[in-house]
């Protein structure tokens, strides 16, 4: 029997639900009481982007499980959860080769099966496609505050700005205060 960890996460939970990972952990949990496996641990990042290049602790601490076999197998919902960056896929696929016999199952696509030279190939393909489409959403975000800039607009979107009213607009005079 896999003894399986889920790995679940979400760029963004400004308001802390916990709603997307949530989804993702139900929806593992179902797939390994399909495959007969047994979940060990679950791997949680949440509100926590693996495009901007930021440590994901619950993602390393799995690394060294997998290394450590504490673990032999990763549920995911996607395969865009685990990685965004190819950097990160082959220090996933150099573990998944240096440990053996570790399983990789995704709800929404299946098995990749990185001891095989097609399965590192597939991956790799799925992942450079999951880099084009952040690559793609940074370029959106980035031009539309531009356009916002450059019509006197603020950007909202997350918490309010300590210093400011929630609309950005107005100064909070005691909270300025403060910040001088």
């Amino acid at each position: 029997m896999v003894t399986a960890g889920i790995y679940a996460r979400i760029s963004s939970d400004p308001d802390g639900t916990r709603l997307g990972v949530e989804r993702q952990i139900t929806d593992c949990e179902a797939l390994a009481d399909r495959l007969g496996w047994k979940v060990a641990d679950t791997y949680i990042d949440n509100d926590i982007s693996a495009w901007s290049g930021s440590t994901r602790p619950e993602y390393r601490r799995m690394l060294d499980d997998l290394k450590n076999r504490v673990i032999d197998g990763v549920l995911v919902w996607h395969p865009d959860r685990l990685h965004r960056h190819p950097r990160e896929l082959e220090e996933l696929i150099t573990l998944v080769e240096d440990v053996g016999g570790v399983r990789i199952e995704t709800v929404t696509a299946g098995d990749f099966d990185l001891s095989t030279s097609a399965g590192r190939s597939i991956a790799r393909i799925v992942g450079a496609i999951a880099r084009k489409d952040s690559d793609d959403a940074s370029t959106r975000l980035r031009r539309k505050h531009a356009e916002l800039a450059a019509a006197g607009k603020v950007a909202g979107g997350g918490p309010r700005p300590f210093g400011y009213t929630q609309d950005r607009l107005q100064v909070v005079a005691e909270e300025a205060a403060v910040i001088r």
